[in-house]
């Protein structure tokens, strides 16, 4: 009777404390959009990329499509307070503004090494190793001339870590752990490419982003399980048939996806031609699964967890 009156009395204490440690400090942590269309010029939008801010500070950006860049300049984020990119995938529109943002980091004070993060490759996409090297190796990169950034002769180096993803790796991966920023991939079906999907847990908050996938591999749903935010691609309708229903999401399966993992918030970007014009069609699918808040991003939004 003593020792279960102690116990009890030691949850009672020690509640709060856990409450306060699994909280999100949602003050400290914002999610920027850079880029939220896919590889099409229509709109004067940018092609696909986000931007995570701790403390400030900017510290992730996640994808790095054309035009990216310029608003990663036009949010007043510095390039030398980047921890690491992350790839969701290596096609253009989610990676061709990578050397602009290495060129212009050049006249920034930069001094600390600088990790991207991406998916293994095949015979369409580069790995993440591969995608550096062919970027910038001397003599046969694309842009020899910035060799000295990976070849550690420069003021900082830019590392690689390729991340194995296919259908037979479905297991969730710790894939950094660093100065307050926890990132988890995990392999998603977007067709017959490499592809990865990233939860990012920083001051107890949670923000996770799907990349292009189609769902298939249904792995999404516990990797985001509990988000403050989850960024979804909303570049389909529903009635998309073709190749394109192998490459994304459908807006009922969004839907699903967001009430099963009990995300707080879903952000829809990534949208194209096709699913731009049919946001009313898109949110009534959503909500015949999930009741929570629903945005259609814009770039240059900003958005707290």
């Amino acid at each position: 009777m003593r020792i279960d009156r102690l116990m009890l009395g030691l949850a009672v204490l020690l509640a709060p404390l856990s409450i306060q440690a699994a909280g999100c400090e949602s003050g400290r942590v914002s999610l920027q959009m850079l880029g939220t269309r896919g590889p099409e010029l229509w709109d004067a939008r940018a092609s696909t990329g986000y931007l995570l801010w701790l403390d400030g500070k900017a510290r992730v950006v996640v994808d790095a499509g054309p035009g990216s860049v310029q608003n990663f300049e036009a949010s007043g984020a510095r390039y030398e307070d980047l921890s690491l990119f992350l790839f969701s995938h290596f096609h253009i529109d989610h990676s061709a503004d990578f050397p602009a943002y290495v060129k212009g980091g050049f006249f920034t004070g930069r001094k600390d090494d600088l990790l991207i993060i991406g998916p293994d490759g095949n015979d369409y996409l580069p790995s993440a190793d591969e995608f550096l090297t062919r970027l910038f190796a001397p003599r046969t990169g694309l842009y020899p001339y910035m060799s000295s950034f990976i070849d550690g002769s420069g003021a900082y180096r830019i590392r690689a870590k390729t991340v194995p993803s296919s259908y037979k790796l479905l297991d969730e991966r710790r894939v950094y752990d660093h100065n307050g920023i926890r990132v988890t991939a995990v392999s998603v079906h977007h067709a017959v490419l490499p592809a990865l999907a990233y939860r990012v847990e920083m001051a107890g908050c949670v923000i996770s982003f799907t990349g292009d996938m189609s769902g298939r591999f249904h792995t999404m749903p516990d990797l985001a399980k509990g988000s403050d935010i989850l960024v979804a691609h909303n570049a389909i309708p529903e009635d998309q048939t073709g190749a394109g229903q192998l490459l994304h999401m459908r807006p009922g399966y969004i839907g699903k996806l967001a009430a099963e993992a009990g995300v707080r918030k879903l952000i829809l970007t990534h949208l194209m031609k096709r699913s731009a014009g049919r946001r009313d069609e898109t949110l009534k699918l959503i909500r015949q699964h999930y009741q929570g808040p629903v945005v259609f991003a814009d770039d240059l939004q900003r958005f707290q967890p």
